[in-house]
């Protein structure tokens, strides 16, 4: 599957998510950690959803694999004929990774630092005020 590597949790605070890629980010002597020229800051290349947590909580912008959009399925606007075609095992996948770094993407850039529990359902941080988690939507109720 193809993925793209995007920048998140960068501080200077945007409208729009950091235009960088990885592989536009100047190299360091270590090789999960870029420098953004723009902004100043190292960026840490995060495999695992603990670094993930680690470097948002540390307030460190992160940067994440995730489909690329050519993985996902087409979006056809109008009105399909029935039935409308399923997409395939490559594409539900791609969806459901998509899903997942979006939450990730809302965790890392806000509410991480309110958080006072963690999903049972894959470990991350989950804001008193949330129903659901971000990340895999398991629903724990209020606080």
């Amino acid at each position: 599957m193809r993925t793209t590597r995007t920048i998140r949790n960068c501080p200077i605070r945007m409208k729009v998510v950091c235009p960088k890629t990885w592989d536009a980010l100047e190299p360091t002597g270590q090789d999960d950690v870029r420098h953004c020229a723009h902004c100043g800051e190292a960026v840490y290349f995060c495999r695992t959803d603990e670094e993930t947590v680690a470097h948002a909580r540390a307030g460190r912008c992160i940067a994440r694999e995730q489909p690329h959009p050519s993985e996902l399925p087409r979006v056809v606007l109008g009105r399909p004929a029935p039935p409308s075609p399923e997409p395939t095992p490559e594409q539900a996948l791609a969806l459901r990774l998509t899903a997942r770094e979006r939450g990730i993407t809302t965790l890392v850039s806000g509410p991480i630092a309110s958080a006072s529990r963690e999903c049972p359902g894959c470990g991350y941080p989950v804001p008193d005020f949330r129903k659901s988690c971000y990340v895999c939507s398991f629903e724990l109720g209020r606080a």
